[in-house]
């Protein structure tokens, strides 16, 4: 359901198998976890009929081979990780139609690129030591079945600016 969502906004024709790029190259803290992540949303996607390709070659960015897939995840991105040009194809790509997600510290990636700021709703600036349990909260009418008490333990960010009016 997750990259089926992801790929609702995607704009390669529906009779190809739709495929998603993850990004996890680092520049910058680089998270023990991304192999888990890759072969979690590798396990959606076959899950779901949704070829998922993982890299972390930046040149893969551009506009021909961007053209391949429906949607890029950043799992876990840190840092300066595309140049210019990977940034203008990443843009043209979004811009078309390609979709976006970004997962954990794709908020830490690209100080400097502000479309990419745009893009992500806020910059990462920092997070407490270890891992914090924390209620998860709806929006109304959006709640989870059952989801009332639903408590998480993780890192939790906080962001340089709240991404409320933004996202």
């Amino acid at each position: 359901m997750l990259l089926s969502a992801l790929l609702s906004c995607g704009h390669v024709p529906v009779t190809e198998t739709p495929r998603v790029l993850v990004f996890t190259k680092t520049a910058g803290w680089r998270h023990e976890s991304l192999p888990t992540t890759i072969a979690a949303l590798q396990r959606l996607g076959e899950k779901e009929g949704i070829a998922v390709d993982a890299t972390e070659d930046a040149t893969e960015f551009n506009t021909a081979n961007l053209a391949r897939y429906r949607a890029v995840v950043f799992a876990s991105t840190t840092g300066d990780v595309l140049d210019d040009a990977q940034q203008a194809a990443m843009e043209t790509f979004v811009r078309n139609g390609g979709g976006f997600m970004g997962i954990h510290a794709a908020a830490d990636t690209e100080y400097e690129w502000p479309w990419y700021g745009e893009l992500v709703g806020a910059r990462f600036e920092s997070h407490p030591p270890g891992l914090q349990d924390s209620p998860v909260r709806f929006e109304a009418g959006h709640a989870l079945p059952g989801a009332d008490d639903w408590q998480v333990r993780d890192e939790l960010y906080n962001y340089r600016s709240n991404p409320r009016a933004h996202v």
